[in-house]
């Protein structure tokens, strides 16, 4: 019978690893806010992000969703028909190429985003409550140039970030 191995000390601690908290984090307040959105009005996760993405532009492309949203083209599409059906959305054929609909939010999905948008933003409350105005200002900075670096690092990909990491 193989013997388990001892616990090692390899430098990455899942319980330490910084994009890890980032996760649990994220994934703890998301869970009430999807418990919500999900009984409530019957959207998927991708039908949230698409509803805020319109929410916020008035009309998008499915190009320009996936790409707020880090959402695949089937994703996207599922979620567009999705808030079509719960007469959230409107589809319209692009006025240049027909292949390219104009996505935008309806008097009923901004009402629906706007019910969301409140619990989201008692939620972050909550979250910022914890810290001083001198720690959010740090943390916007903070999550700022994370967010930039790790734009760079998924440019990049893994055989660079490994090419990298084996350069003395």
């Amino acid at each position: 019978m193989k013997q388990a191995a001892p616990a090692a000390d390899d430098g990455l601690k899942l319980s330490t690893w910084l994009p890890y908290r980032l996760f649990l984090v994220a994934a703890q307040v998301a869970r009430p806010l999807e418990s919500f959105y999900s009984e409530t009005f019957g959207l998927s996760q991708a039908g949230w992000r698409i509803l805020a993405v319109l929410a916020e532009r008035d009309t998008a492309n499915a190009s320009e969703i996936g790409r707020a949203c880090a959402l695949d083209p089937f994703a996207v599409s599922r979620g567009i028909g999705q808030l079509t059906d719960l007469g959230f959305a409107v589809r319209r054929p692009g006025k240049i190429d027909r292949r390219f609909a104009a996505v935008s939010i309806t008097r009923s999905g901004r009402i629906a985003f706007n019910r969301i948008a409140a619990l989201g933003s008692a939620i972050e409350a909550r979250l910022l409550a914890r810290l001083t105005e001198s720690e959010r200002t740090t943390l916007d900075s903070a999550l700022t140039g994370l967010e930039g670096e790790s734009a760079r690092i998924d440019a990049v990909g893994w055989r660079a970030l490994l090419d990298d990491a084996a350069t003395p």
